[in-house]
Parts: C-alpha cells; structure tokens; sequence
C-alpha cells in the first residue's frame, strides 16, 4: 500500500494505533509530482505536512537571478506545515526530480495532536531530527574549505542525487570547482581501491 512508508516512519518514531492508520488512509492525498514542480509558494506546499516515499525536494531563494539552495529533503522524510509556512518570500520549494509524496491537510494533523498523545510525542522527535539536520546544514556552511564541505556532505548524505549546479549552490561553490572537487575525490579513491 502507498501509505506504507509513512506508516513505518510514524511506527520507528512511537506505537501507532490502528485508529490511527485508518485517519491516515482517509485523510492523506498521495500525489506525484514531476520534476521542477513548485511545491510553494505556488504549490500545494503551504497548508499540507510532506511525507517523501520518493525522489528529492530543495529549498531555495533566487539572488540576483541565481538559485541558491538552501535545504535538501529526501526520501522518508517528512515536511512540516509550520516549516513550509515560516519560509520567507523570497524561499521557493520545488521537485529535483519526478517525486511520490504524501500530503497531510494542516487541520487534520492538528486534530490527530489533541486527541492522541502518541502524536505528540512523534512530533517531539520529528522536531529533534529537524533540529539535528539544521546544525549539521549550519556547520556545513561554516567551513571555509570547499574541499572539506564537499567530503562532508558525501559522508552524512549519499542519499541524494543531484544536478552539478544544485550541489554546487548547496555547498556554496561554482560548479567548476565542485567537478573539480569530484575528479580529485575519483582519483583518491581509485588509489586506496588499488585501481
């Protein structure tokens, strides 16, 4: 069932109730999106939590008519309505590639936390991995060598598959000296492999 991943992410996070399961199958919308669709701010985004069972979303702000990504989201993930909402103006949210995704109705995650406190609970540790993902994002930023943010985010996310230029803005770099980046960390580990 298409529901499933979500499920198995809400039942890793706490117990969940068959009452539960069965709001989720009357209340979620599964939808699939293609590539380069807006999620917000001309999207479906703003009023739905966004559970990802497929594919990449990015976050991102156009400065002086350049994209600049500024988070990545990826399969088995979830979005919350609160974090697309607190997006300011000028933050765009958008497909990579062709996604499958599970839209959860803002008023139906809220009547779920007043009357299962399993929920609560659940969205205290959503809040804690929220948490974790911005201070390894904040970090990322702050290192002063291009080299080093790369090899840091190909350890912690191996997950994502992104376009040269989407990578390059994430990690603040052009995308020369990311390819450059990418032939060099080949080369080392064709010489550890004894290639």
């Amino acid at each position: 069932m298409k529901l499933n991943p979500l499920i198995n992410f809400c039942s890793a996070l706490a117990p969940v109730s068959n009452e539960i399961i069965e709001l989720l199958r009357e209340n979620a919308i599964i939808l699939s999106v293609c590539k380069n669709t807006q999620l917000h701010p001309d999207g479906m985004g703003g009023d739905n939590a966004i559970f990802i069972t497929s594919g990449t979303l990015r976050k991102y702000t156009a400065i002086e008519n350049k994209q600049i990504t500024l988070s990545l989201y990826g399969e088995n993930e979830l979005i919350g309505f609160t974090e697309i909402a607190n997006y300011l103006e000028d933050e765009s949210l958008e497909a990579i590639h062709d996604s499958e995704l599970i839209l959860l109705p803002r008023d139906f995650v809220e009547g779920l936390y007043g009357k299962y406190p399993e929920v609560d609970k659940m969205a205290r540790k959503i809040f804690s991995m929220k948490y974790q993902k911005m201070v390894c994002e904040s970090r990322l930023c702050r290192l002063p060598s291009a080299d080093h943010r790369y090899r840091l985010f190909n350890i912690a996310n191996g997950k994502y598959r992104l376009p040269a230029r989407i990578l390059a803005s994430y990690l603040v770099m052009r995308e020369e000296t990311l390819s450059r980046l990418k032939t060099k960390n080949k080369d080392k580990n064709q010489i550890k492999c004894g290639v």
